[in-house]
């Protein structure tokens, strides 16, 4: 009996002991895993498939955890902390080595931004397409035809602006995306405009867009044009001649441009090119949809970043020489 009692107090003592030891490792380990460490910005992308063992063997190597096999261990214990997804997600600040296990299995993966500009051409969204690392790129020329029918061309169709996304999205999402912007914004602005209408205004909001980047002024430069083409005069813009002449353009328009009949060349043809020219901004569809009530038939740079309208060709000219005295002066 004394023998049962004695092997009862000696299994408790070393119970406790276990247990002891247990739970100051247990707290030791939740305090270095708590700890919080600067990181600076940076990337991690964590492939379909790779095992947690790898990357909290990656981890430990960039010094964003303290330990792995503390983490393997908590494993053990809580597995929402093994369960890790495939994605490239950021980390930064004042992160704990818990707090970077949660970011990887429980956060969200990192959302790259893209900007396209008013006033950019689709060969343009291309260039910057191409050179962004995060933008996985495919062949999407039979995509693009599908989703531009029934036009020739995607210009114009696009809308600029900012667009997120994760990383290795394909270039053609991006390219979805802007084109279901561009529609749902002719659904808030005009719902019931038949859609060659619709076409037509976005070839005169591209050529409104690269004409000026005032936007108060972008009425009035509509007013012009629209002047222009109920009078049945060319509408003689620049901007068209340039995106006809393609990689031509070396910056300066020479007169044989001027004298070439292209498609685009408003010089030339009547009424509006076959296509737009850019892709227009909302303030500039917003100044194709609403032109200002003017007799203006004319305008020309002020060399101060607007335009000077005019309503005749002799007060046109005059402006022009007074725009040609202040660039020859400067």
């Amino acid at each position: 009996m004394k023998q049962s009692f004695k092997f009862l107090i000696g299994l408790n003592a070393t119970v406790f002991l276990i247990s002891s030891v247990c739970l100051f490792l247990a707290w030791k380990m939740g305090s270095e895993l708590s700890e919080p460490r600067t990181i600076e910005p940076q990337l991690i992308t964590i492939n379909k498939g790779e095992s947690l063992y790898t990357l909290l063997a990656e981890l430990e190597q960039k010094q964003l955890i303290q330990s792995g096999w503390q983490i393997k261990l908590l494993g053990k214990l809580s597995p929402e902390f093994t369960r890790i997804q495939a994605g490239t997600f950021l980390l930064e600040g004042e992160l704990s080595s818990l707090d970077v296990i949660r970011q990887l299995t429980q956060g969200q993966p990192h959302q790259f931004k893209i900007t396209f500009p008013e006033g950019i051409s689709f060969r343009q969204w291309q260039a910057e397409l191409k050179q962004n690392e995060q933008i996985k790129q495919t062949d999407y020329q039979s995509e693009l035809e599908q989703l531009m029918a029934p036009y020739d061309s995607i210009e114009g169709l696009l809308f600029p602006d900012t667009y997120y996304f994760t990383a290795k999205s394909s270039d053609f999402s991006l390219i979805k995306a802007a084109f279901e912007r561009m529609q749902k914004t002719k659904k808030q602005l005009v719902p019931q405009m038949p859609d060659a209408e619709w076409y037509q205004m976005l070839i005169l909001a591209s050529i409104i867009e690269k004409e000026t980047a005032v936007k108060s002024e972008m009425p009035l430069v509509a007013s012009v044009f629209v002047n222009r083409l109920n009078k049945k005069m060319r509408l003689q813009t620049d901007p068209t001649v340039i995106y006809g002449l393609g990689e031509r353009y070396q910056g300066d328009i020479k007169r044989s441009h001027l004298n070439e009949k292209t498609p685009y060349n408003t010089y030339k043809i009547n009424g509006l090119p076959p296509t737009p020219i850019a892709m227009p901004g909302l303030a500039a569809i917003e100044a194709a949809l609403n032109p200002a009530s003017s007799d203006y038939l004319y305008f020309v740079a002020d060399g101060k970043g607007g335009h000077v309208f005019s309503k005749n060709l002799k007060a046109h000219n005059q402006a022009v020489r007074e725009y040609l005295k202040l660039t020859q002066s400067n």
